[in-house]
């Protein structure tokens, strides 16, 4: 797994911090471009920047579900995949690309995303989510 170095590392971490204040005030959309543009600062391959590139992306993900912009959560949960190489693979990925596909109205592809991730977890991925997701996936 690869770090950042200076002085992208002192970079990305501003924009981080940034959008979190952005985020914390309410500024949803500013938090999202920040986040974006952290996103940039990453060398390809980004996915060796595993907790990095991870982190980014479910954020921008989890933002876009506080405002209700699936359209840009399903163009970020399609970014997913291209991050977090060395992490465990315990079905997370799916799981989000499954709650977007649910949130944009296909059911059929969030029941197969719900599958590989509830095979993956073992069935913890559906803990501490909403049960509309649990539903979708035994109905």
């Amino acid at each position: 797994m690869a770090s950042l170095h200076s002085p992208i590392k002192e970079k990305f971490e501003f924009l981080i911090n940034k959008s979190n204040e952005q985020f914390e005030n309410g500024n949803h959309n500013d938090s999202i471009k920040t986040l974006e543009e952290a996103w940039g600062l990453l060398p390809e391959p980004k996915g060796i920047y595993s907790e990095e590139s991870f982190h980014l992306v479910k954020d921008i993900i989890d933002t876009c579900f506080v405002i209700n912009d699936f359209i840009k959560a399903k163009e970020w949960s399609d970014k997913i995949y291209l991050t977090g190489f060395a992490r465990k693979d315990t079905g997370k990925k799916e799981f989000i690309s499954g709650k977007v596909a649910y949130e944009l109205g296909d059911l059929e592809l969030a029941k197969e995303f719900f599958s590989i991730a509830n095979k993956k977890s073992e069935g913890r991925c559906f803990e501490d989510e909403h049960t509309k997701y649990l539903r979708c996936f035994k109905s």
